[in-house]
């Protein structure tokens, strides 16, 4: 079982950097690792973990990923200035 999960976190991390030099080369999406991660369950000491990163970076750059993310999508919805209608 151990060497299964070895074999994963490999698969995963490859994964991960695959995304990273798409985005980084204009050829796929912008996105955090981290996000990535936190989206698909895992907690931040796991993705720490996992990426070799930081406890508190992970945290921070979640927290600003997160950020960015709700604020596009006010700004895709025309919630930018704050006025719904209401």
């Amino acid at each position: 079982m151990q060497e299964l999960v070895r074999y994963a976190r490999a698969l995963l991390i490859l994964q991960l950097k695959q995304l990273e030099l798409a985005a980084a080369s204009g050829t796929g999406p912008t996105i955090r690792s981290e996000l990535l991660l936190a989206d698909a369950g895992f907690g931040t000491k796991e993705i720490a973990d996992i990426l070799g990163k930081n406890y508190a970076a992970v945290a921070k750059a979640v927290s600003r990923a997160r950020s960015a993310r709700a604020k596009d999508t006010a700004e895709e919805n025309g919630e930018a200035g704050g006025d719904r209608g209401e």
